[in-house]
């Protein structure tokens, strides 16, 4: 849910809570993946990359501590024609967010295009990010036009959970001491690492299960502190996710019911 970067300023001072809301949700989807190259990553073929994705659909309870009611949220992943298409959606009473991000595998897993747009009391907004590898650049339309040099590897706001998601899946059970990632939406890069820690018994609605906790480390000045428990079990998928401001509000997500698998398209 950020502004012009993974990370948005959701703590600033008279920020609406829509507003709010929707920079740490921003922030959020992505929550599970990077764009810095992974510790000791191997350069990876395509074959590689296509036994890492499962197409999937979960569903998700949002909760924002400064509001007395939770939301629906919704991720699916799915493959469409030579592309995989992963989406993050929520819709509260008083705010609907709409993201989805366009990848390829060939030669490896990388962001083609993201979308967003977010409606509702928060101020309309939409974007459209594209990642042109032909031309070297990353150019962003809709609100706040801009563009800049596209520099390797690169991610969108939701893509780097995928690459997350996947570099855990390639190095489970020896993982690495952190996983690093280059994020854009278009503004300037930001980097987003996470260092795995401990496994741990957690109960979300969906059910009790082991999960691996992640924690966001350094946290940039500024920043949400996030943490993040991903099944080992379900090819690290998230459980559940933390975001914490600056003035200590606090955004949860937690999986509603079991994910189930999704239609491939055409």
């Amino acid at each position: 849910m950020p502004a012009s970067t993974p990370g948005a300023r959701a703590q600033l001072p008279g920020r609406p809570l829509t507003g709010a809301i929707a920079a740490l949700w921003l922030a959020a989807a992505g929550a599970g993946s990077h764009a810095a190259a992974t510790d000791g990553a191997a350069a990876k073929t395509a074959a590689g990359e296509e036994t890492r994705l499962a197409p999937f659909s979960a569903q998700y309870r949002v909760r924002f501590s400064a509001l007395p009611f939770s939301a629906r949220a919704e991720r699916s992943l799915a493959r469409e024609g030579e592309h995989w298409l992963f989406r993050s959606e929520i819709d509260a009473p008083l705010l609907s967010l709409r993201q989805s991000a366009r990848l390829d595998t060939a030669p490896a897993l990388r962001t083609l295009e993201y979308r967003y747009r977010q409606g509702g009391l928060a101020r309309r907004r939409e974007r459209v990010v594209t990642f042109d590898r032909a031309a070297g650049m990353v150019r962003r339309s809709g609100d706040k036009e801009r563009q800049h040099p596209l520099v390797e590897p690169a991610w969108d706001p939701l893509g780097w959970q995928l690459a997350l998601r996947r570099d855990l899946a390639r190095d489970h059970p020896d993982l690495a001491a952190r996983y690093r990632y280059r994020v854009s939406d278009g503004g300037a890069y930001e980097d987003y690492s996470f260092a795995p820690g401990m496994k741990e018994t957690i109960t979300v609605p969906a059910g009790t299960f082991e999960a691996l906790r992640l924690t966001r480390a350094p946290v940039p000045a500024g920043e949400e502190a996030t943490r993040l428990w991903l099944d080992p079990a379900r090819n690290y998928l998230l459980l559940r996710m933390e975001l914490v401001d600056e003035d200590g509000r606090e955004l949860s997500v937690s999986l509603a019911t079991p994910p189930a698998p999704a239609a491939v398209t055409p």
